[in-house]
């Protein structure tokens, strides 16, 4: 993982070089989009970071169909950096990528968000990843503000169906420290930082949001 200390990337890039498109983005991107309609303000001017952006697909898309969120893209990986240069280049309300690792403290020059958003990245981390998402979630998000997570997840130590179950064993035998994590076990650290699970959202091909209120 990369040091929690930020780096910024304001230089130009050449987008047409620089701007990646992940394919699994590309498809469910769509359910992210409406439900994060039904569930943030649309009327407002409101913040948003993203951990673990990837190559930008989801902000990039996210951007152009919330225009009143302004978006702060950010990943433990510099080697993404470039592509979210490009899309930040393509949006305005796309602000320049930083380096984060949320297994560590996050610091950055205004840290007061609405919102922040993690997709597909509580799974494919160390446990310590989704600890620390927690801890800075409960100092950076404003009080009413939501994390709000997508992914696919145990529910009481049950795993359905059996892709999943396969899909778990398959990221356990790449890492041992990833796999697939229990609602409940969630649930409970996050409440340790003034968290409240208030909804959990089925989504397609055998995943879910869930969506934490900062109390």
């Amino acid at each position: 993982m990369m040091a929690s200390a930020n780096q910024q990337v304001s230089r130009p890039y050449d987008a047409l070089e620089a701007k990646r498109i992940n394919s699994s983005a590309e498809r469910n991107r769509d359910p992210i989009l409406q439900v994060l309609k039904n569930n943030i303000p649309l009327d407002i001017p409101i913040r948003a970071l993203e951990i673990a952006s990837g190559s930008g697909t989801h902000v990039g898309y996210l951007a152009e169909h919330l225009p009143n969120v302004t978006w702060q893209p950010s990943d433990c990986d510099s080697v993404n950096l470039p592509s979210l240069a490009a899309y930040k280049q393509e949006k305005s309300n796309i602000l320049d990528p930083v380096v984060i690792d949320v297994s560590g403290h996050i610091t950055l020059e205004d840290p007061n968000f609405d919102i922040i958003l993690a997709i597909n990245m509580i799974h494919i981390s160390p446990w310590t990843a989704t600890l620390g998402l927690f801890s800075n979630s409960g100092q950076i998000l404003k009080p009413g503000g939501m994390l709000i997570t997508y992914g696919p997840y145990s529910l009481d130590g049950v795993l359905e169906p059996e892709s999943n179950q396969n899909f778990d064993q398959s990221l356990r035998g790449m890492n041992e420290e990833w796999g697939i994590r229990d609602i409940r076990d969630l649930e409970g650290e996050a409440a340790r930082e003034r968290l409240e699970l208030i909804k959990v959202v089925d989504m397609p091909a055998n995943n879910k949001m869930l969506i934490f209120q900062r109390l």
